[in-house]
């Protein structure tokens, strides 16, 4: 199995989701989650954004141990002076360098030619090694960037100094077959690159930032930017959960290992979601309330019979509550009589298929027939 890390971006780049505001101290409480959890790295914010931001990310910098704690700059000096302050206090401590590597985001956010743009990223790399050991740097919109420029950017990171360079998918534009395009290409051009750890970053615009990310790894990246419940700016980072699991349970195709404790996902994803307000979809994967329930009378039967029928991991395995058989007008039999039997009530043939016939009515204006519901049809069918 080949190693990799996983770098959380959850409390940077995830809160900057709009309406995803995090506080101070639960900043820290999902920090000291995500180092239970066994992340390699937590992006802690961005030092130059705020006062607010910069405590934030020394409170978790002093008391976040055994993990590598970055702050996020730009290619601005007071942007690296402020995240080299916030971070220094921190057991591993890095910086992470945004740089713009798409001549569109050059000529609009930067507004450098191409060789001023590759000047001001070796003097802000040597600048934030003066304040932190660890730089990284991330290549913004690298997907749109022209080849030959991308890797004159990764020459200079090399030559630099910096400690990482990491291909951001930004805008979610690219696909599997182009992630695989530019790491290949990247490496054959810029063998320096097996010096230092290469990472990658995506997006998902289109829906692909999970299988991007993980079409990276095979590529030779051996650090995925990645955040909990796959928030971020617009339709979100690629999701941490998604990615961890994914290696479990397809090792055939991902041989590739972390350091994620995977029991631990579920509750860190509830924490994350009561804390940002965004609400976990019910059919998200991995950690969606749905993924170990069951509604249909075939799949309720399968399950019955062996787990393994519809559901391709136990619950445990990401410390889910345990599979639930709900009842719907789409429950069978055996489903049915199952949730009867769990409320420790015994119920023969004759009187099941009547109370059958009344859920698939009732069924029809309720999504689900709870418990209390369920009783109330039971205890008006016939004594005999």
């Amino acid at each position: 199995m080949i190693p990799f890390e996983i770098y959380d971006t959850t409390l940077r780049d995830g809160e900057q989701a709009p309406g995803a505001a995090i506080s101070a101290g639960k900043k820290l409480e999902i920090a000291v989650g995500l180092t239970a959890l066994g992340v390699d790295t937590i992006e802690a914010g961005f030092a130059a954004a705020s006062l607010t931001d910069c405590q934030s990310i020394d409170n978790i910098a002093r008391n976040c141990r055994g993990v590598r704690v970055s702050a996020f700059a730009r290619t601005k000096l007071s942007d690296i002076e402020a995240a080299a302050n916030a971070v220094r206090k921190a057991e591993h401590p890095r910086i992470i360098l945004v740089m713009p590597v798409s001549d569109l985001h050059i000529r609009c956010k930067l507004g450098l030619s191409r060789e001023d743009a590759l000047a001001l990223l070796s003097q802000s790399i040597h600048d934030a090694r003066k304040g932190c050991a660890e730089v990284e740097v991330i290549a913004e919109d690298a997907t749109r960037s022209d080849e030959q420029f991308l890797h004159a950017v990764a020459q200079t990171a090399v030559g630099a100094g910096a400690f990482a360079l990491t291909i951001a998918d930004t805008v979610g534009y690219a696909t599997p077959e182009d992630i695989g395009q530019t790491f290949q290409g990247l490496f054959t051009a810029v063998p320096e690159l097996s010096e230092i750890m290469v990472g990658i970053h995506c997006h998902d615009d289109l829906g692909l930032a999970t299988v991007n990310s993980l079409a990276g790894v095979r590529a030779g990246a051996r650090q995925v930017h990645c955040t909990i419940n796959g928030i971020g700016e617009r339709a979100g980072n690629a999701s941490l959960e998604e990615i961890v699991v994914a290696t479990r349970v397809r090792p055939d195709r991902y041989p590739y290992q972390c350091n994620i404790k995977p029991e631990n996902l579920w509750s860190l994803s509830q924490l994350v979601a009561e804390t940002t307000g965004f609400v976990v979809a019910a059919n998200k994967a991995i950690v969606g309330s749905n993924v170990f329930s069951h509604g249909s009378g075939m799949h309720q039967d399968g399950i019955l019979k062996a787990q393994e029928t519809y559901e391709i991991f136990p619950p445990q395995l990401v410390g889910a509550p345990g599979r639930q058989l709900p009842v719907t007008r789409h429950s069978g039999r055996k489903g049915l009589a199952a949730r009867i039997a769990g409320l420790g009530i015994e119920i023969e043939e004759t009187r099941l298929q009547m109370l059958m016939d009344n859920v698939k009515e009732a069924g029809l204006n309720s999504a689900i027939i709870g418990d209390v519901e369920l009783l109330s049809l039971l205890r008006r069918l016939p004594k005999h």
